[in-house]
């Protein structure tokens, strides 16, 4: 279990996200309120279903252009 200190509560309380050494693991983790974590997964979700729309239109954009060179 996680022991945070008064400042690092405080943080989360205020919505900031705090970066605690994980050892167990060998790597920094980041700490923030799980409302905060699925906004930014909403987020993250959104854009990259925009990025594979982007990427199909541009394929087909040029598909239709190496047929159609004129």
């Amino acid at each position: 279990m996680i022991e945070l200190t008064e400042q690092q509560r405080q943080a989360v309380r205020n919505g900031e996200a705090i970066r605690l050494l994980a050892p167990e693991i060998g790597e920094d983790v980041v700490l923030l309120r799980a409302a905060q974590y699925e906004s930014m997964r909403d987020l993250l979700e959104d854009q990259r279903e925009q990025e594979a729309v982007l990427r199909y239109s541009m394929k087909q954009a040029a598909k239709v252009a190496k047929e159609n060179p004129y």
